[in-house]
């Protein structure tokens, strides 16, 4: 069951699931030493799938600025990778951006492995590649549909 929730909605379970979950795959998996728990936690949605009390695909979804909406921490856990729960998700907030936020622009610093997933969803690579906690990445956008229909 799909699920989008404020920090201050989620229970206690519900975010140890969570950051399990990302540090599993983006310190444990991915080898990255960073800051995974930050402010933005607090102000986020929080976009998840939960099946028998276990969270299998989770990202949240913020404002970056006034013209900007964003996503980011985008995980399946390892069991249910190839089983179609990452672009399930992508829908979700691609839905959640569009029906809760005004902003007109989504901009998100995607993995370079799942550029192609984004891309089935409109979003255009920009500028040169970088580095985030050692993984390389690539800017993206693609223009909020809120915004577009209106």
């Amino acid at each position: 069951m799909w699920h989008i929730k404020t920090f201050d909605e989620l229970s206690n379970r519900e975010i140890w699931a969570m950051y399990r979950a990302r540090i599993a795959v983006f310190v444990v998996d991915q080898h990255s030493e960073y800051q995974d728990v930050d402010e933005q936690d607090l102000t986020a949605l929080h976009v998840f799938y939960e099946e028998d009390g276990e969270l299998l695909a989770y990202a949240r979804v913020f404002a970056k600025d006034q013209d900007t909406v964003t996503f980011g921490r985008v995980l399946t856990v390892q069991k249910v990778r190839g089983k179609g729960f990452g672009k399930a998700l992508v829908q979700q907030l691609m839905d959640v951006m569009a029906t809760r936020f005004d902003q007109e622009k989504i901009e998100i610093e995607a993995q370079e492995h799942a550029i192609g997933l984004y891309e089935r969803f409109g979003f255009e690579a920009y500028g040169d590649t970088f580095l985030d906690a050692g993984v390389p990445h690539k800017m993206m956008a693609v223009k909020n549909q809120k915004r577009s229909e209106g």
